[in-house]
């Protein structure tokens, strides 16, 4: 991917000598108009809050530009007011009350209700539309969400999100829940016009002249399967730390190569900024022009190795920790993401609120430890180790990680992996049925705190614990921590939950995932300073486009 720089002009005035100053003819203003790639998977599976994903597709970038939560995260992944001008909790924790300003309108000039809130957050639940992040909602203990997402309740007349007036939104709880301010600052908790979407449940988010947001921007035009176009929503007001946006355009590709993005941008064509392939991040650090337009992040993103804990033999925590001390994290990093990420034996990631550095040291790489583990739990001599199955959707870079692991654990454990591939939903299905031995996992934070990383995954009953993997000590302590008055008690109770993890290895982590960003020199920030890359971007500095400004070149 190399690049020619394009230096910044330099704009003089020219003064003959002897003579008077000519007048300085206006520079024209550059055009405030981006190019990228939000939609690297190709044509949005869907840009309805409800449904968009920032899982697997990032469908939920867009879905931010468009839409304004009551709350959005800062540069310090804070939430602050967005659509709501301020909110209040009461003295026991389970009455959140939200004021809307009275300024924010919808593209078409109408005003955006805490009634439009009500109707989002009941949609959300509705047990009919089995919304992905329906369960982060559930989980916050809602009064009435459980039973009417689960269908013990056949309306969402019960569920206690409710507006008390225009601009008033309360929602009640069972019981405290420090992580709510964080989950109203998601994109599926927007708000939603009921006319529009009642009009054409299906249809409505598809089409520009329907796609009706509150956001700094809106959908100008969309020619499916290629690009759409997000322009200044004119209905915005600036508003706190939330500017009225400066770019007049930007273009959001649809194209699914990687590589395509990586020629287009090396010719000086558009995108303006794209996050580097892992593997051509070695040659772009190795370029002297590109090198010099890189950035570096990182995610809350962990990737491990998912075991089935209810599978033996499995099933024994000696077996999993050999498991994870036969496999050099170092040279998995270097080798498979261009030495971008980072090793880690800890499930939380680094930039995360109860992240421990050197949690779970006992578990990286040790190939003498490793073996001797096996031995402790019975294998050897009389006794061989089974084979076991690593299963992985059919991809490229899928087998790399595959057969890098198998190659570890038979050079360093003596054990031998089979190495399957499968198309991705088999692969997905066989992980929600527990039809698997070993798998590449992992999970990336919905948004800032703990508890979306312990009781959704790893607690008995959680809603995506994949691992079969159950400890009730584990339970209560995240189950006291998720109520906790004040962050500092809520981390040290996540802090023992996560050293039992450690203990029990239901997953091994690998690495937490980085970025290397390639930025051309005029994008930058209004106001100056560098394009903001967060640990919370769905692409990489999609948090912050209505902040982005162009500079000549």
């Amino acid at each position: 991917m190399s690049v020619l720089s394009r230096a910044l002009l330099l704009i003089g005035v020219l003064v003959a000598v002897g003579s008077a100053p000519t007048a300085m003819a206006q520079q024209p203003r550059p055009a405030q108009e981006v190019t990228l790639n939000f939609l690297t998977q190709g044509e949005p599976d869907s840009l309805d809050p409800t449904h968009a994903s920032s899982a697997f597709a990032v469908d939920g970038a867009v879905v931010r530009q468009v839409f304004e939560p009551l709350l959005r995260f800062d540069d310090n992944l804070v939430p602050q007011p967005a659509a709501a001008a301020s909110y209040e909790v009461s003295l026991d924790g389970t009455v959140y009350t939200f004021h809307l300003r009275p300024d924010g309108g919808w593209s078409d000039g109408q005003l955006v209700t805490a009634g439009d809130f009500e109707y989002a957050w009941k949609r959300l639940l509705d047990p009919a539309l089995h919304a992905e992040y329906a369960p982060l909602f559930v989980g916050a203990g809602i009064v009435g969400a459980d039973e009417y997402n689960s269908g013990k309740f056949a309306t969402s007349d019960h569920v206690a999100i409710n507006a008390l007036d225009d601009l008033t939104l309360q929602v009640r709880l069972n019981q405290p829940f420090g992580a709510l301010p964080a989950l109203a600052a998601l994109w599926v908790a927007a708000p939603l016009r009921p006319d529009v979407v009642d009009a054409d449940p299906d249809g409505w988010a598809a089409e520009p002249a329907t796609y009706l947001g509150n956001g700094p921007f809106m959908v100008s035009d969309w020619e499916h399967q290629d690009h759409l176009t997000l322009v200044p929503n004119p209905r915005y007001v600036a508003h706190l730390g939330w500017p009225a946006p400066t770019l007049t355009r930007a273009t959001i590709l649809m194209r699914t190569n990687p590589e395509t993005d990586f020629a287009a941008y090396a010719s000086g064509d558009a995108p303006d900024w794209i996050e580097v392939p892992d593997v051509d991040a070695n040659r772009v650090l190795n370029d002297s022009a590109l090198a010099a337009q890189t950035r570096r992040s990182s995610e809350l993103t962990t990737f491990w190795v998912q075991m089935n804990n209810a599978h033996a033999p499995l099933n024994d925590p000696l077996v999993r920790r050999a498991l994870s001390q036969a496999v050099d994290r170092a040279a998995f990093v270097r080798d498979l993401t261009g030495g971008v990420s980072l090793p880690t034996t800890s499930v939380i990631p680094p930039g995360m609120p109860g992240f421990q550095d050197g949690l779970g040291q006992e578990l990286g790489f040790d190939a003498t430890g490793a073996r001797n583990l096996l031995i402790q739990a019975g294998f050897g001599g009389e006794q061989p180790f089974p084979s076991l199955a690593f299963s992985y959707p059919d991809s490229p870079a899928n087998e790399r990680r595959a057969r890098y692991l198998q190659t570890q654990w038979n050079v360093n454990l003596g054990v031998g992996v089979q190495v399957t591939a499968m198309d991705a939903d088999a692969y997905q299905q066989a992980i929600d049925a527990g039809n698997y031995d070993l798998a590449f996992g992992g999970w990336s934070a919905d948004y800032p705190d703990p508890q979306d990383w312990l009781a959704s995954l790893f607690d008995c009953g959680g809603a995506f614990n994949k691992f079969r993997y159950c400890d009730a000590s584990f339970d209560q302590l995240v189950a006291r921590a998720d109520v906790g008055a004040s962050l500092s008690d809520r981390l040290q109770l996540y802090a023992q939950a996560q050293k039992l993890l450690v203990q029990d290895v239901p997953v091994a982590p690998l690495f937490v995932r980085g970025r290397l960003v390639l930025v051309k020199p005029w994008v930058q920030m209004v106001g100056g300073g560098p394009l903001i890359l967060t640990a919370m971007d769905d692409y990489p500095g999609s948090l912050f486009l209505d902040k982005v400004q162009v500079l000549p070149h």
